[in-house]
C-alpha cells in the first residue's frame, strides 16, 4: 500500500468514528483501538515521510558535492587551458624567430655565394680592376718578351 492509500484510509476510519457519536463501551474500546491504529498508521506514515525527507537531504548533500568537485575540475581545467595558451604562444613566437633567423641566413648564403669570390665579396672594382690590371700586365710583359726575341732573332742575323 502506498503512503497515500494509507492516509486516505486513515482519513476515513477517522471520519466514519466521528460520524458514529459515542455509543456503549464496547463500541468505546473498538473506537479506542481503531483510534490506536490509526495513530500507529499515522506513525508509521509520520516515520516513512522522515526516512524519505532524509534520503532527499542526503541526495542533495550528495549532489552538491558532486557539484563542487565538477566546479573544482572545470577551475582546474580553465586554468590548464590558459597555460597551454600561453604556451602555444611561447612556442609559435620562439618559431617565427627561428623563421626569421633561417630566411635571414638564407638570403645572406645566398648573396655569399653568388656575390663571393675566394677572397672577398665581389664589388664593382674587383671586377674591373682585376681582370684589367692583369690584362695589361700580361699584354705588357708579352710584348716585352716578344720585342726581346724579335731584337734577338734580329741581331743575329744582321
Amino acid at each position: 500500500m502506498s503512503e497515500e492509500q494509507k492516509l486516505r484510509a486513515m482519513e476515513e476510519s477517522v471520519a466514519e468514528d466521528t460520524d458514529h457519536g459515542v455509543g456503549s463501551d464496547d463500541e468505546l474500546l473498538d473506537g479506542g483501538a481503531r483510534a490506536d491504529r490509526d495513530l500507529k498508521a499515522w506513525q508509521e506514515a509520520h516515520q516513512l515521510l522522515e526516512d524519505q525527507l532524509e534520503d532527499a537531504n542526503a541526495e542533495i548533500d550528495r549532489l552538491r558535492q558532486e557539484v563542487e568537485r565538477l566546479s573544482v575540475q572545470a577551475e582546474e581545467a580553465e586554468y590548464q587551458r590558459d597555460e597551454v595558451e600561453k604556451a602555444r604562444k611561447k612556442l609559435e613566437q620562439a618559431l617565427y624567430e627561428i623563421q626569421e633567423g633561417v630566411e635571414e641566413s638564407r638570403v645572406t648564403s645566398l648573396r655569399d655565394a653568388r656575390m663571393q669570390r675566394r677572397h672577398g665579396l665581389v664589388g664593382v672594382d674587383s671586377l674591373t680592376m682585376g681582370p684589367f690590371v692583369k690584362g695589361v700586365m700580361l699584354g705588357l710583359g708579352g710584348g716585352v718578351l716578344l720585342t726581346v726575341l724579335v731584337a734577338k732573332l734580329l741581331s743575329a742575323y744582321f
